[in-house]
């Protein structure tokens, strides 16, 4: 009775472990997923286009896609990727320097009601035009 009590506790303790890790894993992971690919997330949690303004000051980016344009906010918790899977590379890990205008981005929300703060951005690679994606490579 006793190890059916602990096997079921334990059982329980690994569920919730698992289920409330789940969120995390999925932050992880999305470093290595391509640009507009992002299981569950691509086209209806983030949105994809060119950067058509940067503010510097404000910690702002401006994108204009197929759904028109949307400007949000990069915070310091705000995960930058530079996607390099078209050269056959990893992801390597960007910084607000590398968002400029002409740049293909995609955006994901930290809250995809609002849509005015960004959880993560990636940025799609460009030869030579980047100033941090040779640097830091995964």
């Amino acid at each position: 009775m006793r190890r059916r009590r602990l096997a079921s506790v334990l059982a329980l303790a690994v569920a919730l472990l698992v289920s409330a890790d789940g969120a995390h894993a999925q932050r992880a992971t999305e470093r290595y997923i391509p640009l507009g690919q992002s299981p569950g997330a691509s086209g209806t949690l983030t949105s994809i286009g060119t950067i058509v303004a940067v503010d510097r000051e404000a910690h702002r980016i401006s994108l204009e896609g197929p759904t028109g344009r949307v400007t949000v906010a990069l915070q310091d918790s705000t995960s930058i990727w530079i996607d390099r899977h078209e050269r056959g590379l990893g992801a390597a890990t960007g910084s607000f320097a590398d968002c400029y205008e002409g740049r293909m981005a995609e955006v994901k929300y930290a809250d995809p009601d609002t849509r005015q703060v960004a959880e993560w951005v990636k940025l799609r690679a460009e030869g030579g035009g980047s100033r941090t994606e040779n640097h830091s490579t995964f």
